[in-house]
């Protein structure tokens, strides 16, 4: 995958939830010039992202790209509210042999132009991607060897070894026609999905309109994305009704916007950790050039560790518990691998003072945090942690711009940054696979593994867990991964924020823990 392409999927998917904004009044929502009218059928949905592409040549693999191009788009099977997978293009699925998927296709389906949807399609857009070294989406099909073609509408999708997750991971491969893609050169993505391209301004709006042949009915008929990227702006446009959903809110405004009549604001759980990272190399690191890295010491990881008050830092920067909770490991307990025995370490600076003693560091040394200056909430958690970490080292904070930072944190050139993990397939496998198993390039394992930590017994596991079709086998096995790779603090886990959103008030409906919303699944009260 193209390094400068990969950063958006990491930079995006966290920032959504991480940014801050300021304050005005409320607006009466009867003020409006168009007032809200329960027979409506079109919405304004605020995002405070850009796209970065529609498929096939989107750029990015982030939350707001993908979430736009699922609703031009269809998969073959999709995630429901607690990432359960569920028919979409598929209409069922069976094991042949325990290397082979085979998907049995909707029928009687069509693209936005006309053109007949066939197992065609699936095997054209699985090998257009594969075959594409710099595709953002290359790396949910590195399992798989081939796609077979038995009917019209019967596809076999055949992996390297036997992959578990596989339906996970095809939640985001959308489908697209191989007759349109071969023949187009404007780029116009078109899709079997609910929603078609009607207008696209980039960073300002996304504008769809319903597809009427779609096999489902939607009550929305216009959807429009606006990209507010500045978040006092999406306040306001949240307060003065000018949007109908708030994808992201700022905690600190949760109150404010309340009170404001015609709008209703809340909270749901979010399979996000944010977490600090280090270079782990022993030699050659980074910022320890001639010298033995003291991040190379699991002691020392440990004493930071123990140094990071989280309590302080979620009730002073995050706006309490209500809208974030410690993080323990490197998922939520909503993903599969969650290990429910592992614990954060304590905070206790004494404990702290003896592990740099016992590992030779008692007067400290100098430590460059690296911080994306543009995510407000993560700049003052950076800020917070300086302060924290005083007592056993000398932190300096280094703020770069928000694309700076991720092409400095991507190019593996960074001693210590922080960052949030989105886990999209629902599983923890893919902690493994892009996190935390030894950088291998050729094979893709490793991609987001971006200090070189390496454990081979971690490694081991994850091939395994990669491959074991029973899932309480592979849970014990991711389980106990993760306890080694803690034990080890390849993360320092600080907090899982909770997304915070605002819809108006004669919507029915309420936005999922993934993050994305699907606006076929959008109702308007009566």
């Amino acid at each position: 995958m193209n390094r400068n392409n990969k950063f958006h999927r990491v930079f995006v998917m966290f920032l959504i939830i991480l940014v801050i904004s300021s304050i005005v009044g409320c607006i009466n929502q009867g003020d409006k010039e168009n007032d809200i009218s329960p027979a409506r059928n079109s919405l304004i949905i605020g995002v405070t992202c850009p796209i970065f592409g529609f498929f096939p040549w989107m750029e990015s693999y982030d939350v707001t790209t993908m979430m736009i191009n699922m609703n031009i788009f269809n998969s073959l099977v999709e995630f429901d509210q607690i990432f359960r997978t569920k028919p979409k293009l598929a209409t069922s699925w069976n094991n042949p042999n325990n290397i082979t998927w085979r998907f049995y296709l909707r029928e009687n389906v069509k693209f936005h132009n006309g053109y007949n949807f066939t197992s065609e399609d699936v095997k054209y857009t699985f090998d257009l991607i594969k075959d594409n070294e710099s595709h953002v989406l290359r790396d949910l099909l590195v399992s798989v060897k081939e796609v077979k073609i038995i009917s019209d509408y019967i596809v076999d999708i055949i992996t390297e070894k036997p992959c578990p997750v596989l339906l996970n991971k095809l939640v985001d491969i959308p489908i697209a026609s191989k007759r349109y893609v071969e023949e187009t050169t404007e780029k116009q993505p078109i899709g079997t999905g609910a929603y078609k391209l009607v207008e696209y301004v980039p960073y300002e709006y996304v504008k769809l309109e319903r597809n009427d042949e779609y096999w489902e009915e939607s009550e929305v008929k216009n959807v429009t994305f606006r990209i507010i990227e500045d978040d006092e702006e999406m306040k306001n446009s949240t307060i003065a009704g000018e949007i109908d959903i708030a994808s992201s809110i700022v905690p600190r405004y949760y109150d404010e916007i309340s009170n404001c009549s015609g709008v209703r604001v809340g909270c749901c759980n979010h399979p996000t950790v944010v977490f600090l990272s280090f270079d782990f190399r022993e030699n050659d690191s980074v910022a320890f050039k001639g010298e033995k890295n003291p991040l190379s010491d699991v002691r020392v990881r440990k004493a930071i560790y123990h140094a990071i008050n989280i309590t302080d830092i979620i009730d002073n920067v995050l706006n309490g518990s209500n809208f974030a909770e410690p993080a323990s490991q490197f998922v939520s307990p909503m993903i599969f691998g969650y290990n429910p025995d592992i614990e954060r370490l304590p905070y206790s600076i004494e404990i702290a003072k003896e592990l740099m003693e016992e590992a030779g560091y008692e007067e400290g040394f100098e430590l460059v945090l690296d911080c994306a200056e543009d995510a407000e909430n993560l700049k003052r958690v950076c800020q917070l942690l300086q302060t924290q970490l005083s007592d056993i080292i000398d932190v300096k904070l280094n703020f770069l711009p928000i694309e700076d930072y991720y092409m400095k944190i991507m190019s593996r050139n960074s001693s210590s940054y922080t960052i949030g993990w989105l886990a999209a397939t629902g599983d923890g496998g893919e902690i493994f696979d892009y996190m935390i198993r030894t950088v291998d390039q050729e094979t893709g394992v490793g991609t987001y593994n971006l200090g070189y930590y390496s454990n081979p017994g971690v490694d081991r596991i994850g091939e395994n867990v990669s491959h074991i079709l029973n899932p309480e086998d592979r849970l014990d096995l991711m389980q106990e991964g993760f306890r080694i790779a803690m034990d080890d603090v390849a993360w320092i886990p600080l907090y899982v924020p909770k997304c915070v959103y605002a819809i108006a008030e004669d919507i029915a409906w309420e936005p999922g823990p993934g993050g994305r919303i699907v606006v076929e699944d959008i109702e308007f009260k009566q």
